[in-house]
């Protein structure tokens, strides 16, 4: 029987990628705009002045429940607004575009601030983003032939993220008092009904061709858990520990962000859990995976510390071949390609 690697044939391993270079050009990535929200040097000392506050208000108290999956800085992590400062925080930074192999960032005009991008729909004509309406957070749409704005979500409460589904349906995260947050179906012609009960539900992700929505759910005990479900059964369970979990678009895999004791890398798995293994190597935590259009590479945002106001994006092929990171002078982070 074939065995895995020893630990120092690992740390060798992750040391040889660590020093080739990338395999690929960056004209060799899709044009496909990435979103992403795109923060100016000057604005990434704002919010690490806020978070430094913060840090020097919290020491010696014990986190609340509410805090633990929802600030922006935390990549990967949001599932809602749940206190005052985080909206506040939503503030800095502008949803913008970048394209890769032009190495050119646009700003997403038609965005107020502290919008945030979602997700692209398969035919890559639509955008879905959360952005202010009234006094709550909602969906929106924007529609790339027309530049026309949507919005997808309505109601008193919060609805903070969401995604496309088969048939024209959409899932999205809606918050409550609590604060607790359940994910609801929409399809058109029916009734929106909660698929999950909570209290910490959110990040979904869905795949026609897997028949499945993912999403990442909070447990006290054991942290950040991707749980799948079939809305149309109910039927459904725990997959793995980790977050931000996203399809690629043969539905063949789950990209995620994993905890590990050298921090958050990126792994993958089938849809049934099944063939988990982490790709790739790099000194930083990568958070809020994105899979290209053609299913050949993974962007992600790449920080230093888990809690940063400082973000990059990269890069990575697949198969797990090196990094290279996209060119821009300010912070990029939750990217949506």
């Amino acid at each position: 029987m074939r065995r895995g690697l020893a630990p120092a044939s690992l740390v060798a391993a992750a040391a040889l990628l660590a020093c080739t270079g990338p395999t690929f050009e960056a004209t060799e990535l899709p044009d496909a705009p990435i979103a992403i929200v795109y923060r100016t040097v000057e604005e990434s000392e704002r919010v690490l002045d806020v978070l430094q506050k913060q840090d020097d208000q919290a020491k010696g108290k014990r986190p609340e429940f509410g805090t633990l999956a929802v600030e922006l800085e935390r990549l990967g992590e949001i599932v809602g607004p749940r206190r005052a400062e985080d909206i506040l925080r939503q503030q800095f930074g502008r949803m913008s575009f970048y394209v890769a192999p032009a190495r050119r960032l646009e700003p997403a005009g038609f965005a107020s601030r502290g919008a945030r991008p979602i997700e692209w729909s398969a035919d890559r004509t639509r955008l879905l983003f959360s952005g202010s309406s009234s006094d709550s957070l909602q969906l929106l749409e924007w529609h790339a032939a027309t530049g026309e704005v949507r919005q997808r979500t309505r109601g008193p409460r919060d609805h903070t993220d969401g995604c496309y589904g088969p048939g024209g349906a959409l899932a999205y995260v809606e918050v409550a008092r609590g604060p607790t947050s359940r994910i609801i179906v929409e399809r058109p012609g029916e009734a929106a009904r909660p698929v999950t009960s909570g209290p910490a539900d959110g990040q979904p992700t869905w795949s026609g061709a897997a028949g499945r929505l993912v999403y990442t759910a909070f447990d006290p005990r054991q942290g950040e858990l991707l749980r799948w479900i079939d809305p149309e059964t109910g039927e459904g369970g725990a997959l793995t520990r980790g977050r931000s979990p996203v399809f690629t678009p043969d539905g063949q895999w789950i990209v995620y962000s994993a905890p590990t004791p050298a921090g958050w890398k990126l792994w993958r798995m089938r849809p049934d859990g099944s063939a988990k293994r982490s790709f790739g190597a790099s000194a930083f935590h990568e958070n809020d995976p994105a899979v290209s259009p053609n299913g050949r590479f993974v962007v992600f945002a790449g920080t230093k510390q888990e809690r940063s106001a400082t973000s990059r994006l990269f890069v990575r092929p697949l198969d797990g071949s090196p990094d290279r990171q996209l060119e821009m002078s300010g912070s990029a982070l939750l990217p949506v390609w």
